[in-house]
């Protein structure tokens, strides 16, 4: 599960990256806010009015909600009211129906909706539980839209106390993610190292390099080093020849299988609220916009 959320969430990021200009917290910002209004790209298609204000964010409740000092989160904010997608009322800021229709906003939001429909195609295929289909209602797929959302915001929630910062997450759960491709969807090897009590060979974890770590994320190479550093320096990740890998180890330890399992109950929440709003768990390939979405390129070369 782990590793389907590593390439769930490298997939939304690198979407969210392109419609933001590579900016990551800013992206991250106009998440939070755009769920808290309870709204969707795809909502646009459809839904004329903006939410209302009582769906508001104060910007002390975004930066609390994502461990981001005060200034940094209010001048992105402003850049976000700048941008005409999101705007301020009495009780904080809310996301513009008129904004989330903006072709960048709802290829953004199309994305995340198939990697989401992706994460439950592959969470069945290797026979994780499922909630049950109560709901046969038309679908919509705003609740895939959301449940994406509340999932990458609840991984976020959940990890805070291991990674304190959402970059950290990140830049993890894509060296994660590029470490792992030789056996995240192999059907015997993912099997074989399902859990922590068979550890994959290095032979199949493959490094990432920082300037391919950068590249990828589109963030300058100098403050990826930084981080990356301090990664190396508490154990979660180690640096090897080839570039970076993540510590099986710590990956392993009781607290990070803490988080895991905190995450897997969260995940399970979030798939039974879709399902009770009409998301076809019994056949999620049905629900693909544009289809199954192909791995994310993670930038080996320049």
């Amino acid at each position: 599960m782990t590793r389907f959320l590593a390439e769930m969430q490298t997939t939304i990021v690198l979407a969210g990256l392109r419609a933001f200009d590579g900016d990551l917290d800013r992206f991250v910002v106009f998440t939070l806010i755009t769920r808290q209004s309870s709204s969707t790209p795809i909502d646009g298609m459809d839904v004329a009015a903006d939410p209302p204000e009582s769906r508001a964010i104060s910007i002390n409740s975004l930066a609390a909600s994502l461990s981001r000092p005060f200034e940094t989160v209010r001048r992105h904010v402003n850049a976000l009211i700048a941008q005409e997608v999101v705007a301020r009322t009495p009780s904080g800021v809310v996301a513009l129906a008129s904004g989330l229709q903006r072709p960048e906003m709802i290829e953004m939001s199309m994305t995340a909706h198939d990697a989401f429909v992706r994460l439950v195609e592959d969470l069945q295929r290797f026979d994780l539980p499922m909630p049950p289909q109560r709901n046969t209602s038309a679908y919509h797929p705003a609740v895939g839209v959301r449940a994406a959302a509340d999932i990458m915001l609840a991984v976020a929630d959940n990890n805070r106390g291991l990674h304190q910062e959402w970059i950290n997450l990140v830049l993890y759960s894509t060296i994660l993610c590029a470490n792992t491709r030789s056996y995240t969807y192999d059907p015997v090897l993912a099997r074989r190292y399902a859990d922590q009590f068979a550890v994959p060979p290095d032979s199949l974890r493959r490094p990432l390099r920082v300037s391919a770590l950068a590249r990828t994320l589109r963030l300058p190479y100098a403050t990826v080093q930084r981080r990356a550093e301090k990664l190396v320096a508490d154990g979660r990740v180690e640096k090897v020849r080839g570039g970076l890998r993540v510590s099986e180890e710590w990956l392993n330890l009781p607290t990070s299988v803490t988080v895991s399992t905190i995450s897997y109950q969260n995940i399970r929440r979030i798939l039974a609220a879709a399902t009770a709003a009409g998301f076809p768990i019994a056949s999620p390939e049905q629900a693909y916009l544009r289809g199954r979405p192909a791995p994310s390129v993670i930038h080996e070369r320049p």
